[in-house]
């Protein structure tokens, strides 16, 4: 058993559940995932994929399943990665449990805003272990405006982009038929964003890191061509080709 965090003040440990990992907390990852994320329970087969697995050395990113305990309970769940050629983290899936929102820590007042400050820590341990500066930022699609207003709290900024969620992955797409997720889940209107790492270099005006945010989704981790209408909706105002800007990081 491998602890990444302990906090014995809150009585909270956080569990990486990757590469044959703390797969004793398996079941509770995916619980906690299912109850609060049901919208996207097609991903459980690659999480469960990622947590038995080996980890590849030379994976284009560094993968993070997290479990939260407080008081030997789940009381939360996060996925996100660092994809090392861009040296940007994305936030996959974040869930905290309604009773354990509330904490009093280091200036923290949320569960939420405590983990992904552990987890823009962890991003900068990844970045340095290849010998790469503060990662500039963690990105995130949003589904709801409400959330969006809570991201604020932790420095959350909206991006102003017309933003669709592909409804698979390349990796998911070899389980499920891609074109039976098209029709039943579709592409969705989503925002984008991203939460400023601190001590990166993040400038949510600039053209240049708006088209690498973008990039680093819909190019780098959903795999879609540089032509597809996602990438042109998402790009169509700050860049004429975005087959120009693909090999252009």
């Amino acid at each position: 058993m491998i602890v990444m965090f302990n906090i014995p003040e809150l009585r909270l440990e956080i569990y990486d559940i990757i590469g044959g990992r703390n797969l004793e907390h398996l079941e509770d990852f995916l619980q906690v995932y299912g109850d609060y994320l049901p919208q996207y329970i097609r991903y459980e087969p690659l999480m469960r994929q990622r947590a038995c697995q080996p980890l590849d050395p030379g994976d284009k990113y560094y993968w993070h399943q997290w479990l939260v305990r407080q008081v030997g309970q789940p009381v939360a769940m996060v996925t996100f990665v660092l994809n090392r050629r861009r040296n940007m983290g994305i936030l996959l899936d974040f869930a905290v449990t309604p009773e354990a929102r509330a904490v009093h820590y280091q200036g923290h007042t949320r569960l939420a805003g405590l983990i992904l400050s552990l987890s823009w820590e962890q991003l900068k341990l990844d970045a340095r272990a290849d010998g790469m500066p503060i990662p500039a930022c963690m990105i995130a699609e949003v589904e709801h405006i409400p959330l969006v207003e809570r991201y604020r709290q932790y420095g959350f900024v909206e991006l102003p982009v017309e933003y669709y969620e592909p409804p698979y992955t390349p990796k998911l797409a070899e389980i499920f038929d891609p074109a039976e997720l098209e029709q039943y889940v579709g592409y969705r209107r989503l925002y984008l964003g991203a939460f400023a790492i601190p001590g990166g270099q993040f400038d949510p005006a600039d053209p240049d890191t708006i088209c690498k945010i973008v990039e680093t989704l819909l190019i780098d981790h959903y795999q879609l061509c540089p032509e597809h209408w996602t990438v042109n909706k998402a790009l169509r105002c700050y860049i004429e080709s975005p087959s120009e800007r693909a090999t252009a990081f």
